[in-house]
């Protein structure tokens, strides 16, 4: 009877690895885009420690990938509750550009612009915007992801890319002076 179990074992083994190895780069990317340099190591560990901790409800290709992104997605917004209050400072320090650290460039100043106006989003219109826009997943994926229909993330997405224009109108005519440092809240 030792048998089985071992290899069960195997198995989940095995699948976890080949899932590791066929997404860390995707999964390290989603991280990296969210949270930044400093804590993407941390949160990347933390979303595999959590794969591996719940290997027993992993599910078979496709959607163990789909899985994994979902677990990558909480693992980003519990650091993103830690990252927040750093973000506020940060925020007022760029608000405030001088010579010596200030964009030289055009382009570094309306990329600048657009991610505050992104960081002025609701969360929700934040994540559906950058599953679609950066990570270039599929809407019916990003409906997975998300837990809800795929009519569901075209409404999400449509209604974020029209208040992501709103703010980004706003924060362009301002100069992103003046601007409430806080995202809006999730309702």
């Amino acid at each position: 009877m030792a048998g089985p179990p071992r290899d069960a074992s195997r198995l989940k083994r095995e699948h976890f690895a080949s899932l590791y190895e066929e997404n860390f780069t995707d999964i390290y990317a989603y991280v990296l885009r969210r949270v930044g340099t400093v804590e993407v190591s941390d949160v990347v560990q933390d979303v595999f420690a959590t794969a591996w901790r719940s290997a027993a409800r992993m599910p078979e290709a496709p959607q163990d990938r789909l899985w994994l992104y979902g677990i990558a997605r909480r693992a980003v917004q519990h650091s993103q509750r830690s990252l927040f209050r750093r973000g506020r400072l940060q925020h007022r320090l760029e608000a405030e550009p001088n010579e010596a650290t200030g964009p030289t460039r055009i382009a570094d100043q309306l990329d600048i612009r657009l991610a505050r106006a992104v960081g002025h989003l609701r969360p929700k219109d934040q994540e559906v915007l950058r599953l679609i826009l950066w990570d270039e997943i599929d809407r019916s994926d990003v409906a997975v992801i998300l837990g809800c229909s795929t009519n569901a993330v075209d409404v999400r997405f449509h209604r974020a890319l029209k208040r992501l224009r709103a703010r980004f109108a706003i924060t362009q005519a301002t100069g992103g002076v003046g601007c409430d440092p806080k995202p809006a809240p999730e309702y």
